[in-house]
C-alpha cells in the first residue's frame, strides 16, 4: 500500500509535498478524559498556520507533531471565511506554504493532504464549480479526515483549504467544499507583514474589506483584544468599520493614523451583523 501511494504520488508531482508537506495534524482534547480530536491545517510560515475557525472556537488547540504537543501562543479568528490561524512566538515549522491571490479553473487538477498523527491522506480531485458565497465544490464526497486539509495544485502550489460539504441539490449528493486562496490570501499577509492594526496601542487587528469578504466595503476587524481600548468603546470582532468622522475608510493603515493623530473623540459607523451603528472612539493622546 505504501509503495502504492508512492508511486501515485511522483506520478502525479506530488512527491516533493509528501515528503516535505506544510500540512499540519492540529488537535483539542474531546468531551471524554484523554480523548484527542484531530483536525487538519497548514503552515502559512515558520510560525503560523491556518485551520477551521469550527474547530478552534472553545477549544485548546495544539499541533500534534511526532507525539508532543504544540501550543499556539494566540488564536486570530478569520469567521467570515471560517478560519482560525494560529501563532506561535517562535518558529516551530520547517516547512510551510502562503497562499497566493489564485482561484483553481474548474477541471484543474488537485491534491488535497491531510497530516494525521498515523500519517498523510492524500486524495485526487479537481473543482467542478464556484458556489455563490465563492467556495469551490470538489469532485469528492465528505470525508472528515481532510476536514481543514491544505489543496494544491499540479504545480505543488497552495490553492485553498478543504472548509466543509455543500449538497448542490442536483442528485450528486454530499461534495467537499474548499475555500479557494484567492478569498483569504490577504488575511495571512495583513498578519505576517503587521500590516494590520495589531498594536498594543488601540487593540485591534484589521484587513480591507473586499467584494470577495462582504458587500459592504470598508475595514474589517479579524480581532479586538480583550481590555483595549478598541474593546472598551464597543468594537467587536467582525465588525466592519465604513466611516470615521463622515469619511469613507477601506484600509487599515488610514485608520491607525487617523486614531494616533486625533486629539478628539471619532465618530464611527461600524457595519455589524447587517445592522448599522455608530461608535465613539475617544482619543488615545488624552
Amino acid at each position: 500500500m505504501f509503495s502504492l501511494l508512492i508511486t501515485l504520488l511522483i506520478s502525479s508531482g506530488f512527491f516533493p509535498s509528501f515528503l516535505d508537506s506544510p500540512a499540519l495534524s492540529v488537535g483539542r482534547t474531546g468531551d471524554e478524559s484523554g480523548f484527542v480530536e484531530v483536525c487538519s491545517g497548514v503552515a502559512v510560515s515558520p510560525r503560523h498556520a491556518v485551520t477551521l475557525f469550527a474547530f478552534t472556537e472553545n477549544s485548546d488547540v495544539f499541533i500534534i507533531d511526532t507525539g508532543s504537543r504544540l501550543y499556539p501562543d494566540s488564536v486570530v479568528n478569520f469567521r467570515d471565511m471560517g478560519l482560525s490561524m494560529l501563532v506561535f512566538e517562535d518558529d516551530v515549522f520547517s516547512s510551510f506554504e502562503q497562499p497566493r491571490y489564485t482561484s483553481p479553473a474548474n477541471g484543474a487538477a488537485l491534491m488535497i493532504v491531510a497530516d494525521h498523527p498515523t500519517g498523510l491522506s492524500v486524495v485526487r480531485t479537481f473543482p467542478m464549480e464556484q458556489l455563490s458565497d465563492g467556495a469551490l465544490l470538489l469532485a469528492y464526497p465528505p470525508e472528515s479526515a481532510l476536514m481543514g486539509a491544505p489543496v494544491f495544485d499540479a504545480y505543488d502550489r497552495l490553492s485553498g483549504i478543504v472548509t466543509g460539504s455543500f449538497d448542490p441539490g442536483d442528485g450528486r449528493g454530499e461534495l467537499m467544499a474548499m475555500i479557494p486562496c484567492n478569498l483569504w490570501y490577504f488575511w495571512v499577509e495583513t498578519i505576517l507583514s503587521d500590516a494590520g492594526m495589531h498594536t498594543p496601542l488601540f487593540g485591534i487587528t484589521a484587513m480591507p474589506a473586499t467584494s470577495g469578504l462582504s458587500p459592504v466595503q470598508g475595514i474589517l476587524l479579524l480581532d479586538v483584544e480583550i481590555n483595549s481600548p478598541a474593546y472598551r468603546c464597543g468594537l467587536m470582532e467582525g465588525d466592519i468599520i465604513t466611516e470615521v468622522d463622515g469619511e469613507k475608510v477601506y484600509h487599515p493603515e488610514a485608520l491607525r493614523v487617523m486614531i494616533q493623530n486625533s486629539t478628539d473623540e471619532l465618530d464611527v459607523i461600524v457595519q455589524r451583523d447587517l445592522e448599522t451603528t455608530e461608535i465613539v472612539i475617544p482619543s488615545l493622546q488624552q
